[in-house]
């Protein structure tokens, strides 16, 4: 295909149906992936490939943080600005694999890298904002939303931890003995807690309905809010997913 002919429905048309049915409210109400088809134009026509967008959306989530951090009101607008842009960086860099036909299992990695970058550091970000407004809120020291951030961070990134470890150990099983072991876990396809948990954390999480809110803390000091949510939100799925593994790996050892 010329790439000087590149035309908006040319990139929409590389957008795998099946997953259509895993886009958040918020990319459903806010036109996210329709804007990324046009966004990626650009960057087709320059020649940046999936993996520069990748690595530019790593930044974008790394700068986010920090500005929204950041004690001064501007950096922090800024900041906020810049989460939606990563998120659409995320969809662009897909949308280049796809028209390029350069996708492969290592760029999903590559993917997923800057979503955890994001999900890493949007939560303690938030604690530290929450901190440098100076205010009490639910009666609760200013100190203490520095706590629930930097948990938040952490157990979303041990939940990860947790499942990917489990999902590697599987594929080992899996390889060794032919059996596949978590039936209802094929991607886009899923079944049962699988797809309970990615529809959770696709609606709920930091894409997801969180999003609206944080698109106004600016403005109203909600930092305290998202806060406090991505604390229960994090933490409950983290005793969620431990107990189903831990209950999952017992099962298996005694077959």
């Amino acid at each position: 295909m010329n790439m000087e002919k590149i035309t908006y429905h040319d990139i929409k048309n590389t957008f795998p149906e099946e997953k259509k049915t895993v886009e958040a409210i918020y990319g459903r109400i806010i036109p996210v992936r329709k804007l990324s088809y046009i966004v990626t134009i650009p960057f087709l026509k320059l020649n940046v490939s999936a993996f520069q967008v990748s690595i530019l959306s790593i930044l974008c989530s790394v700068l986010a943080a920090v500005f929204i951090a950041s004690p001064n009101r501007f950096l922090t607008i800024i900041g906020v600005i810049l989460v939606p842009i990563w998120h659409l960086l995320d969809c662009v860099d897909g949308n280049i694999a796809r028209y390029k036909k350069t996708s492969s299992f290592y760029g999903e990695a590559v993917d997923a890298i800057s979503g955890y970058y994001m999900y890493a550091f949007l939560p303690i970000a938030l604690g530290i904002a929450s901190y440098n407004v100076d205010s009490s809120y639910f009666g609760l020291d200013k100190h203490t939303f520095l706590i629930l951030g930097g948990l938040a961070s952490i157990s979303n990134l041990l939940m990860r931890l947790i499942h990917q470890k489990y999902a590697f150990v599987s594929q080992k099983q899996e390889q060794k003995t032919g059996m596949h072991i978590d039936k209802g876990d094929e991607q886009y396809h899923l079944t049962g807690f699988h797809k309970f948990r990615k529809m959770v954390g696709v609606e709920l999480g930091p894409v997801g309905a969180p999003m609206f809110v944080l698109w106004i803390a600016p403005f109203f000091d909600l930092y305290y809010l998202l806060t406090i949510y991505y604390f229960l939100f994090f933490t409950s799925s983290l005793i969620v997913v431990t107990i189903y593994y831990l209950k999952k790996c017992n099962m298996v050892d005694r077959q």
